[in-house]
């Protein structure tokens, strides 16, 4: 069995897990929970030390869940955009929420969580600086520990949601005297508050019933936060493995706004005489063992964007012509060997009758009529109603556009190159979406394929665009 080591790292307790995939069950082999008094690099070494190699074994290096209040979750919406673009975005919406001075001060995650109307992407992302992780790197390096992956907790505990469909959910876990209560959109965090938990031994193993009743005064001050910031209520909560154990809990947490609680169930089997994992740590084991891998933040940024429908249409197109084709030439081998006597007969027919033919030939066209016409006829296949377009694409620009440059040709694509500037980021690139909508709508053309959006240096709202068209056949 292939083993995973897995390091939960917060202020107060450092939990580690140990486990695998043991047929179809994933299996926690070993776990120890171990006390931490502050979280910097001369204790964290000091912990990592006591950790003996017999715990580890089956391991080649570790997975690191980091649970600090300095780490951001947020959602992008873009408009239509390549991928490259969308991680440009992303990167500097990173660094100006951590306050860095550029991109390479922090670390940066994020995957697509679907498109909406309009072709536009919605961009989960996970954001830590540089600097928090870099003395805790240098505990795991003097410990002779290999880091595969670092994760956010919240990333980790939202991966619990992932069943509970596409409604706003919120995950509430408590470990260390700590509570957190992570929004999610999908099984993506985009909101978290972290708050004091008293009376529950930091896991909520002891006093069950304080925890809930503490829980309980602090979702209504949560909801009212989450309505000042403008984000989603959920209407259902997952309390968490370590959350409480008060069995009438579900019922005292429901409300009004809450319209279901239910309880965490552990992805993960515990061997017996070993510690029981929080969440977090269960779900990304479950998810390592299954083979399906987190995007870490030691790697660098990427969305993988998927096929439009045109694309798509077309990619199935070409399969079902190459299949299509393959078939055809398997028949006609096997009807060329059949026939292939057949032809010869044919051919010594011709050459008689070629042989006694007297007939006159038949008048024939001039050449030059014939070249003249098909001439005509590609000629007039490719018109291109340049002015229209020159006056369509003028009137597609809003007063917040520039058109510096349209390149058109009868068979080449056609590019369309300006400048977009607007009271705000967000109506700028608004602006942007609704300038390539209206284009697309033009009936003689048709847009994708090229497009680019960069910042201009200096300029925070300015935007320079590049659209991509190609003509409508005739």
């Amino acid at each position: 069995m292939k083993s995973h080591a897995i390091f939960e790292i917060e202020e107060g307790a450092l939990n580690v897990t140990v486990g695998g995939r043991d047929g179809k069950r994933m299996r926690v082999q070993r776990a120890v929970r171990l006390p931490l008094s502050e979280l910097n690099r001369d204790t964290l070494t000091v912990a990592l030390r006591s950790i003996s190699s017999e715990m580890l074994q089956g391991a080649i290096g570790v997975h690191v869940i980091l649970g600090d209040r300095r780490t951001q979750h947020f959602a992008s919406t873009l408009p239509p955009m390549g991928a490259a673009a969308a991680v440009q975005f992303v990167v500097r919406e990173a660094a100006r929420l951590s306050n860095a001075d550029s991109g390479a001060d922090v670390l940066v995650a994020t995957r697509l969580l679907r498109r909406i109307a309009g072709g536009k992407l919605v961009l989960g992302s996970t954001v830590l600086p540089r600097a928090v992780w870099e003395p805790l790197a240098a505990a795991f390096t003097a410990s002779g520990l290999t880091v595969l992956g670092l994760y956010s907790m919240e990333t980790c505990l939202a991966l619990a949601t992932v069943e509970n469909g596409k409604e706003p959910v919120a995950v509430v876990e408590v470990n260390a005297g700590r509570a957190r209560f992570v929004l999610c959109d999908g099984d993506c965090p985009i909101q978290v508050r972290r708050f004091l938990i008293g009376g529950g031994g930091g896991g909520g193993d002891l006093h069950g019933a304080a925890v809930t009743t503490q829980l309980a005064m602090e979702l209504p001050r949560t909801f009212e936060w989450l309505r000042e910031t403008g984000q989603p209520l959920p209407s259902t909560l997952l309390l968490g493995l370590r959350a409480v154990d008060h069995d009438s809990a579900p019922e005292i947490l429901q409300g009004d706004e809450l319209k279901r609680v239910l309880r965490a169930e552990s992805p993960v089997v515990v061997d017996e005489g070993q510690a029981n994992p929080g969440l977090a740590a269960a779900t990304l084991l479950a998810r390592l063992a299954g083979g399906r891998p987190l995007p870490s933040l030691l790697e660098p940024p990427r969305v993988v964007l998927p096929l439009s429908s045109t694309r798509l249409a077309t990619l199935f197109t070409s399969v079902a012509v190459g299949v299509t084709c393959t078939a055809s030439a398997i028949v006609d081998t096997n009807a060329g060997m059949a026939l292939r006597s057949e032809v010869q007969m044919i051919a010594a027919e011709r050459n008689e009758i070629e042989s006694v033919d007297n007939a006159p030939p038949l008048p024939a066209v001039p050449d030059g009529e014939i070249a003249d016409l098909a001439w005509m006829r590609r000629a007039m296949s490719m018109r291109r109603p340049i002015s229209r377009l020159l006056a369509d694409v003028s009137d597609c620009a809003s007063a917040a556009l520039d058109v510096e440059e349209l390149k058109f040709a009868s068979t080449e694509r056609l590019l369309v190159v300006g400048v977009v500037k607007g009271a705000s980021r967000q109506q700028a690139l608004t602006a942007i979406a609704a300038f390539a909508k209206r284009l697309n709508e033009i009936p003689y053309v048709q847009t994708g394929g090229d497009e680019e959006i960069g910042e201009v240096p200096q300029l925070r709202n300015c935007f320079r665009f590049r659209l991509g068209m190609t003509w409508r056949n005739p």
